[in-house]
């Protein structure tokens, strides 16, 4: 089984814990997306994303692609739920 925990942060390699994406998934008011869209972030650079405000252009900025991430990590977790 593969989760988030103990995977490094995407952005800076520390320890990290999990960040659900905003600008993906099924949501609705107050409401986080779904685990399948959750990837590691440390704790200070989960807090900087939520201070920028603009998930995507703060994720493009890290050269990151989370949506990515969190499909391969979903795939290999949800393939081992047996």
């Amino acid at each position: 089984m593969n989760t988030l925990r103990g995977s490094p942060c995407l952005v800076c390699r520390r320890g990290a814990e999990a960040h659900h994406l905003q600008h993906v998934g099924e949501r609705g008011v107050g409401m986080k997306s779904g685990d399948n869209f959750a990837v590691p972030l440390c704790h200070e650079c989960h807090m900087q994303l939520h201070r920028f405000g603009d998930e995507r252009t703060w994720w493009d900025l890290s050269g990151v692609d989370p949506i990515e991430w969190a499909t391969r990590n979903w795939e290999r977790y949800d393939g081992n739920s047996d």
